[in-house]
């Protein structure tokens, strides 16, 4: 039977600060997985051009290392959601804005969507 890890209590967050670190710790993301249903390509990093994934924004990106400091020290996506408590990791998000940051791709989806439809018609 596969594991998922050491369960945290999430009773101090709030309903949607929880949904939010059920889905970074299932590594699916609006923002990270809307192309997957739109057909369009991954999203990269705006800082480092490398795909854009949960792995990335809560591991990797160079950009974020002061952010990350500030908030949590892990080495690992396990490392990270068995020993860093929840709100440490939306602090990050938050503070590193990316919801605003899901509704400019977002917009720039449509944005690009629009475009292509309009040459498709006068092709």
């Amino acid at each position: 039977m596969p594991t998922i890890g050491v369960y945290q209590d999430f009773k101090f967050l709030s309903g949607h600060d929880a949904v939010i670190i059920h889905r970074l710790h299932i590594g699916h993301t609006q923002l990270t997985h809307s192309y997957l249903l739109s057909g369009t390509d991954q999203p990269e990093c705006s800082a480092c051009h490398c795909p854009l994934t949960v792995k990335h924004i809560l591991i990797e990106c160079p950009a974020l290392t002061s952010s990350h400091n500030e908030h949590f020290t892990a080495s690992s996506m396990k490392d990270l959601f068995d020993n860093v408590l929840a709100q440490n990791i939306i602090d990050l998000i938050k503070e590193c804005h990316f919801l605003s940051h899901y509704i400019i791709l977002l917009l720039r989806y449509h944005l690009h969507r629009s475009q292509g439809n309009h040459s498709k018609a006068a092709v």
